[in-house]
């Protein structure tokens, strides 16, 4: 090798070293706030407290969950949606907000497209909903559940965290495939939600293990189904109710976004350190125990998912209306 190609070599190597060194220091010493558009307490709070806890360590970072909720999610959507792309505000959000708010008037955001507006850092976890009932609407079975229903109509009153959530579009589909006329009653969150399940407002709710576990546990609500296919292994034989839904299914997953042109070396760094965080059996178990699929779809694929997605909610829409009444 000749001076000149031992110089560029040398060069070539240090301005590699130093990139390496930015690119694994990106978050050390920033404070990332993970914005959640649903009150402490709920599906949405635990799926981000869970996968970020570690986080802090293995980055430098200091790491904050903040809750904003409220609009169907849209407050905290839109403040990462509108945020300095410099990766210090993320939002930690179920993807329906971005892949079916644009399409519904009501819940679409005011000048912000979130498809454009947000790129996807990591998909977390797929959120697996279980229908409940109170012990004073008198049934055990699903089978009874959808017989009394149907004998009630409107008088049986079902809970819902929240307007054009997954247990909202859920409860809609029950409705068209049971032939039922249920009293939906959206509230701003499961924690609220389950509130009133508790004082016997409700005979039955959407729901979530780790919000409805505790009152399953205290015995005020008993779950009678889950709504896909897929066991909970802590709740061996409890019935689907996928079948009733003819098949036709809601997407579930939450994922990380940021705000566009975000720097890629934070965008890499950040989906690295969380993707370590979601593949250790700890956080994997944690996650299932809770009535959630850890979700492991490759940073380059995760985009055209969620564009995918978006053009299956605009077609699922055109079927099953939202009613903004309830």
């Amino acid at each position: 090798m000749n001076r000149r190609d031992h110089i560029q070599a040398w060069a070539a190597g240090i301005l590699a070293g130093c990139l390496g060194t930015a690119s694994g220091q990106a978050l050390s010493g920033r404070t990332l706030r993970f914005l959640v558009g649903y009150p402490v307490g709920g599906v949405a709070d635990f799926i981000a407290r869970a996968s970020t806890e570690g986080l802090g360590a293995s980055t430098g970072a200091t790491v904050v969950v903040e809750n904003r909720p409220g609009a169907a999610g849209n407050i905290a959507m839109e403040a990462v949606s509108r945020g300095t792309p410099d990766g210090s505000l993320l939002g930690m959000f179920g993807n329906l907000q971005v892949t079916m708010n644009p399409h519904v008037p009501q819940l679409s955001l005011k000048g912000v497209d979130p498809m454009r507006a947000l790129v996807p850092v990591i998909a977390l976890a797929d959120m697996i909903l279980m229908l409940a009932v109170s012990p004073q609407f008198g049934v055990k079975t699903l089978d009874q559940f959808l017989a009394k229903a149907k004998e009630q109509g409107p008088k049986v009153r079902l809970g819902l965290a929240g307007i054009g959530t997954p247990h909202h579009l859920t409860a809609l589909l029950l409705q068209k495939h049971a032939g039922l006329d249920m009293t939906l009653v959206p509230y701003k969150g499961g924690p609220p939600m389950m509130a009133d399940a508790a004082g016997g407002h409700l005979d039955a709710v959407f729901t979530t293990l780790p919000v409805g576990g505790p009152m399953v546990a205290a015995g005020k609500l008993q779950w009678i189904a889950t709504v896909p296919a897929t066991p909970i292994a802590s709740l061996p034989g409890l019935p689907a109710l996928a079948p009733v839904l003819n098949g036709e299914a809601v997407p579930t997953g939450n994922t990380v976004f940021a705000p566009a042109g975000t720097p890629s070396a934070v965008m890499v760094e950040l989906h690295d350190a969380l993707r370590k965080l979601l593949d250790t059996p700890t956080l994997s178990a944690r996650l299932r125990a809770n009535g959630l699929e850890p979700l492991n779809i490759p940073r380059q694929a995760l985009a055209q998912h969620l564009r995918d997605e978006s053009a299956y909610m605009k077609d699922f829409l055109a079927k099953v209306k939202i009613d903004f009444s309830t």
